[in-house]
């Protein structure tokens, strides 16, 4: 599910990241890594990647690719990443609480001048 990857390299279309079903984030280079986006979201994960300790964002992908920005010190099964040294490679679902997050919802279509419809964007806090 990993693979290694130029961070310059342009998305064709932003990946869209998943918790546990619900869409919180569409990723682009502004973020610089997985878990950056992550935490602009107010999404509830556990680092110590800042303080010396790798491996601690070790987060379960359920669907989806990352590649890494550089190469994982920890050890990974082909189900996780670490993601203060990945980006989205594909659409990524990961096994992460959207609890407290600020997610992505789409509202009713719009109806502009009796002709042309627009689907808007609405962001969210998730709670359980």
């Amino acid at each position: 599910m990993t693979s290694k990857t130029s961070h310059k390299k342009l998305f064709t279309k932003a990946p869209i990241v998943r918790l546990q079903g619900q869409p919180v984030l569409l990723f682009s280079e502004q973020y610089g890594t997985l878990l950056q986006a992550l935490e602009t979201k107010k999404v509830k994960i556990f680092s110590e990647c800042r303080n010396g300790f790798c491996g601690a964002c070790k987060t379960r992908i359920i669907s989806g690719k990352v590649s890494y920005l550089s190469e994982p010190l920890a050890e990974l099964k082909h189900d996780e990443c670490l993601p203060c040294c990945c980006i989205p490679a594909t659409d990524l679902e990961l096994d992460l609480s959207a609890e407290g997050a600020a997610v992505v919802s789409f509202c009713q279509p719009k109806q502009i001048n009796n002709t042309a419809t627009t689907l808007t964007l609405q962001k969210e806090v998730f709670e359980n």
